[in-house]
């Protein structure tokens, strides 16, 4: 051996014949800079809060192949075990089961803080511009509000609302600020009945 290199190995080589690891990555179906592509996305979703099913993993792979030449694009996406076969090839996934839970349950001051720092460093990127930048709000506005009445009851009763047969209309705006101060024109949501009667 030479340089702790098989001296058939480096036969091969002479021979101009493949090694291993060369032909084991012509078979996958991701390039090194797709593979790369959908790692970035997977963890940047995670970021956002917003975790990739297991089942959605292969259609986004599909998807990072649209770059290639027609004639190198694969027809179809991987098969339904493909993503555990790319989780084991990439050390900074693992597959999780999340359990669902109450968002109540959650601290909400601490993820609203952490989201702020994704969408941060997000916005740090050059290519993405302010004034394509847009924050969206909506505002509703109760058109008939119920007053609050005292009533007498036991001191042990915890219960601070009562029940109400009123139908309480709502009317929603949603606006729209881009980071450069341009604003859409708002969008107004009248009940149905409300807009027929007018």
């Amino acid at each position: 051996a030479h340089f702790n290199v098989a001296l058939s190995t480096l036969g091969h080589r002479k021979l101009e014949r493949e090694s291993r690891a060369a032909k084991a990555q012509k078979q996958r179906y991701l390039t090194p800079y797709e593979a790369n592509a959908v790692v970035e996305f997977l963890l940047q979703q995670k970021a956002f809060g917003t975790p990739v099913r297991m089942k959605h993993v292969a259609a986004i792979a599909f998807v990072a192949t649209r770059n290639r030449p027609l004639a190198d694009r694969p027809l179809k996406p991987p098969g339904p075990n493909w993503a555990k076969a790319f989780e084991k090839h990439r050390p900074e996934l693992i597959a999780k089961k999340n359990r669902p839970q109450d968002w109540n349950r959650h601290n909400i001051y601490n993820k609203v803080e952490y989201w702020f720092e994704v969408i941060g460093n997000e916005l740090q990127n050059p290519a993405i511009l302010s004034e394509n930048t847009y924050n969206m709000d909506e505002t509703g506005v109760m058109l008939s509000m119920l007053n609050s009445v005292k009533v007498l009851v036991g001191k042990d009763d915890t219960h601070a609302y009562r029940g109400a047969h009123v139908k309480r209309t709502m009317v929603t705006a949603v606006e729209c600020v881009s980071a450069d101060g341009r604003c859409l024109n708002p969008m107004i949501i009248w009940p149905a009945k409300t807009h027929r009667a007018n």
